[in-house]
């Protein structure tokens, strides 16, 4: 289990987010317990969402699996179809763009660009 509580003021800059880039979105308030604080939707694409803040600063060598083990397997295992996308969101205290992680069954992937949603990501690596 994760350590805290969810981070309020993340979770509605995630929302804010979320909508520029089309996005509406349904928190997660009948069952808080789940690993997952918003389900994203719009035509065509939905995923279930986490976000996080980190109180250090991510270096560019990070390993995702490591950092953020105990989040990964709560959302790897979630109570929804496999098939349905999942992301972390990721910031530190004093970044203000969040990183898109994509969390696959057997790797974590970084997003540097999305077009569709109008998304980059400044700290993705080349």
């Amino acid at each position: 289990m994760t350590r805290g509580p969810r981070p309020a003021g993340a979770i509605r800059d995630a929302k804010k987010h979320a909508e520029r880039m089309g996005y509406r979105w349904q928190e997660n308030t009948d069952n808080p317990d789940l690993g997952y604080d918003l389900q994203l939707f719009k035509e065509g694409y939905a995923f279930l969402l986490r976000v996080r803040v980190l109180r250090n600063a991510i270096g560019p060598d990070v390993f995702y699996e490591d950092l953020l083990a105990d989040e990964l397997r709560e959302v790897r295992e979630l109570p929804f179809p496999k098939w349905m996308p999942r992301e972390i969101w990721l910031r530190t205290r004093h970044e203000r763009t969040f990183r898109r992680l994509r969390i696959l069954d057997v790797a974590v992937a970084e997003i540097g660009f999305w077009e569709p949603d109008g998304y980059v990501n400044p700290y993705a690596r080349d």
